[in-house]
């Protein structure tokens, strides 16, 4: 199995993943199916806070979406979302746009490596 890569990086460690599960493949589904289902939304609050320019909701839109997407070992993602976390613990949101462009694509490539691997 192949994942995205995005500059040579995967956007998740599968391996770490399945070793945090145990190996029980239906437990990656269903986390790999939540998260799918549930990011939009918690990209959405990002997106919200941002337009408001209220940096605490940035900040604890960001941490609950970096703490989701290490529970897949995804380094990119996560890298992304402590930015934006930082940006709003700093009250500094200039650059939060393209930040919130960047946590998008890494997200969407977690998305897809997520649905191949547990198809």
């Amino acid at each position: 199995m192949t994942e995205p890569e995005s500059d040579g990086v995967s956007p998740l460690d599968a391996d770490e993943f399945l070793q945090r599960v145990r190996g029980d493949i239906a437990l990656a589904g269903a986390m790999a199916q939540l998260f799918c289902s549930e990011y939009p939304r918690q990209l959405d609050v990002v997106r919200r806070a941002i337009a408001t320019n209220d940096a605490s909701a940035v900040e604890q839109a960001a941490h609950a979406l970096r703490g989701a997407v290490m529970n897949f070992s995804a380094e990119p993602a996560a890298r992304e979302a402590a930015r934006l976390e930082v940006m709003g613990r700093t009250g500094d949101l200039t650059g939060a746009v393209a930040a919130l462009r960047a946590l998008e694509a890494e997200l969407d490539r977690l998305a897809l490596a997520l649905r191949e691997m547990t198809s």
